[in-house]
């Protein structure tokens, strides 16, 4: 008696075919986009036609799913791994949709809103972008509400050395910077930053002020690409001042080197609060 042969769903067949090109279609634009040898806008084809081609997988495994239930055809397997490589690549754009819904539209942070930290060496898209209005300015609050000034009981020349290390750590590249001095109250450093995945450009300024008791540090950060940043302007201000808070913590002004190790029982001294008023930039 012959055995009857179940058949393979072809649909499953096509669902991984189309599961398995988003991957290495990304990692290989990826890679193509840091060394510099393509645009911004091939890049975001490439990125639109891997999602492309994950949504398609996903929907070719949900008709591999109905002919395996209704005919018992072969495939299970094949149309489940597919499934999961689809939805691995699709994980990206709904991450994206959902910041898109949860997060203001803004891709310009500051921590001082009243008067940011200027850009003079950023593209002209940016340096001529205007101060955010009274609505933007309350959307960052509500959004962002730990994005504000820091302020260091430390030298303002040593808090600027502190600044210079950390964007050289953080592979930025300078394209201004003025220390401050006895004739320079206001000092500032200014950089081109890089997402960490595909290196897309963000503009930073950082601005050192002497107060008379030790340094107030604004921070700028401003994507160049879109108006809408998904978060990663707040990202970056956030780990730049934990940097910076661990570069200058239990420093005091003069001194290079941290102070003696805390004894059994003692407590660290925290960070002064900012001053009641801060100082006006004249940059």
């Amino acid at each position: 008696m012959r055995r009857l042969q179940r058949r393979s769903a072809g649909a499953a067949a096509w669902a991984l075919r189309f599961a398995a090109l988003p991957i290495p279609l990304l990692i290989l634009a990826g890679l193509l986009h840091r060394a510099s040898m393509i645009a911004l806008a091939p890049l975001f084809i490439v990125i639109g036609f891997a999602w492309l081609l994950a949504a398609m997988a996903l929907v070719a495994a949900i008709f591999a799913f109905r002919t395996i239930w209704t005919n018992g055809d072969r495939g299970a397997g094949t149309a489940w791994g597919a499934t999961a490589l689809a939805l691995v690549v699709l994980a990206v754009p709904a991450a994206i949709v959902v910041d898109l819904i949860r997060l203001p539209r803004i891709a310009d942070l500051s921590t001082d809103l009243a008067d940011p930290p200027l850009f003079t060496a950023a593209p002209d898209n940016v340096v001529m972008r205007p101060l955010p209005n009274e609505a933007e300015r309350a959307a960052q609050i509500e959004a962002y509400p730990d994005i504000l000034p820091r302020h260091y009981p430390q030298a303002p020349e040593r808090v600027h050395q502190a600044i210079a290390a950390l964007v050289a750590a953080h592979g930025w590249t300078v394209t201004d910077a003025r220390a401050p001095d006895s004739d320079n109250e206001v000092g500032w450093i200014e950089a081109t930053a890089r997402t960490p995945l595909l290196a897309l450009p963000a503009d930073v300024v950082i601005r050192i002020i002497a107060d008379g008791s030790g340094a107030l540090v604004d921070m700028r950060s401003a994507s160049r690409i879109g108006a809408h940043d998904l978060g990663d302007d707040a990202r970056r201000i956030r780990d730049f001042f934990g940097g910076l808070d661990a570069a200058l913590q239990g420093v005091t002004e003069g001194e290079d080197d941290a102070r003696p190790p805390l004894q059994d029982g003692a407590e660290d001294t925290p960070l002064p609060p900012l001053p009641e008023r801060a100082p006006v930039s004249r940059r």
